[in-house]
């Protein structure tokens, strides 16, 4: 938990980019319900309305970028392709990035998945008061910086499509048999379950994933096998 006195906001506009203008926005961007909960003299509103505000921001220009540089691919395609920059992982890796847990204000009460939900949560409502505080072309500069760091390998490597059904295909044409995903580990409680699966050919562990499914394990261990160069397995 962060008293409001405790924000860095030089270090902040280090992070983003830019001149901070209008504090208060900046504020309500960083807080979390929670924190109202506990601490009702706080002025500022929670960051939900910003959050909806920046994924609107997010969707737009991550779709006017791909329509301007990829004009071979279909709509279809172009769809995928925002879908695997436009995640919560993604707005998950970006906030660990930045240091955000440094400047949220919230209360720990959410566990480390609600935790997670809370910082991807939070660079949307970043982004709603880039867009509020210094305009559209400030918003769209974060964005671009920080949403597209592997965007030439996705489109190279066709990683937009499913990966499971992508891998599949590569590992048909090239070695005559299907990958196998092979439960390793498998903990904690019912309701909080985590999964690590390895990907295996033939006999050989190719790529390990988690989640908190076997299907979502299963995605990330064949993103990462994609990532491979095949011709070494």
């Amino acid at each position: 938990m962060k008293n409001l006195k405790e924000i860095d906001f030089e270090e902040l506009e280090k992070k983003l980019g830019v001149k901070i203008k209008s504090k208060e926005i900046f504020i309500e961007a960083l807080t979390h319900k929670s924190y109202l909960f506990f601490h009702p003299e706080h002025k500022y509103n929670h960051n939900e309305r910003l959050e909806f505000l920046g994924d609107a921001i997010i969707e737009f220009v991550v779709s006017d970028y791909l329509f301007r540089k990829y004009k071979n691919l279909k709509e279809g395609e172009l769809t995928s392709v925002r879908a695997s920059l436009v995640n919560k992982e993604r707005l998950l890796e970006i906030a660990e990035r930045l240091n955000l847990e440094k400047f949220v204000l919230y209360e720990k009460i959410q566990g480390e998945k609600g935790l997670k939900t809370v910082l991807s949560n939070c660079v949307e409502a970043l982004i709603g008061a880039l867009y509020l505080d210094s305009g559209l072309n400030s918003a769209r500069n974060f964005i671009e910086k920080n949403f597209f760091d592997d965007l030439d390998e996705i489109i190279s490597k066709k990683l937009y499509k499913d990966p499971k059904s992508r891998l599949q295909e590569i590992f048909q044409e090239k070695y005559k048999i299907l990958p196998k995903y092979v439960v390793l580990e498998e903990k904690g409680a019912p309701h909080k379950k985590s999964f690590k699966i390895g990907l295996f050919l033939n006999d050989k562990l190719i790529s390990v994933g988690e989640g908190s499914s076997k299907h979502e394990a299963e995605i990330k261990a064949a993103i990462k096998a994609l990532k491979k160069k095949f011709d070494k397995i």
